[in-house]
């Protein structure tokens, strides 16, 4: 297993344990995100992790888009999550080489940068849910460093907002959440 692929299915389970303590109550609740709820961000969330699993199933990059309907979250996240990692745990996977939604790349490559998306959106959820995210330090640091490397980009394609300043004396989860424009504080 690659450290890629370890951050990367870190980071899906720091997602999956935010999906977990989300009462059904507040799955409607106002998320960070403008004009999305928490539900709406799982929406998201499973979209382009679904995308994810069509490209490395299919072979052909898929561009990833919400899905239509998230009635029991939990279900579907699980489905989700349960497919992209079968997915990834084909022989050889990682080394396939690939024009994904970042450029040319192999699928190694493509998790890596992917990892900060399910780490931004438990936090999202979180906020919207009263939860915790507890988003690991390491996976911080290291989607700080990729996004800071391609945050033009980003913000240009409406992945990311703009930056703001984080809090005096922040850890390495509130920098990385201030770089792509969330309030840690």
């Amino acid at each position: 297993m690659s450290l890629n692929l370890r951050n990367f299915t870190q980071a899906i389970y720091t997602f999956d344990a935010v999906v977990h303590r989300v009462s059904d109550e507040d799955w409607d609740n106002q998320s960070p995100c403008d004009e999305w709820s928490a539900r709406d961000v799982l929406k998201h969330q499973c979209g382009v992790l679904g995308a994810m699993t069509a490209t490395l199933v299919g072979g052909e990059t898929v561009p990833p888009e919400p899905i239509e309907s998230a009635e029991q979250p939990g279900m579907v996240w699980r489905q989700t999550r349960d497919a992209l990692l079968e997915a990834l745990d084909t022989p050889g996977i990682l080394e396939r080489e690939g024009k994904f939604w970042f450029g040319p790349m192999s699928v190694d490559q493509w998790i890596q940068i992917v990892q900060w998306d399910p780490i931004t959106h438990a936090w999202d959820i979180g906020q919207a849910a009263g939860i915790d995210a507890h988003i690991p330090h390491d996976l911080a640091e290291i989607s700080h460093q990729l996004i800071g490397q391609m945050r033009d980009t980003l913000a240009g394609w409406g992945l990311i907002a703009d930056e703001i300043e984080p809090p005096e004396g922040a850890d390495p989860s509130e920098r990385f959440l201030a770089l792509i424009g969330r309030d840690p504080s």
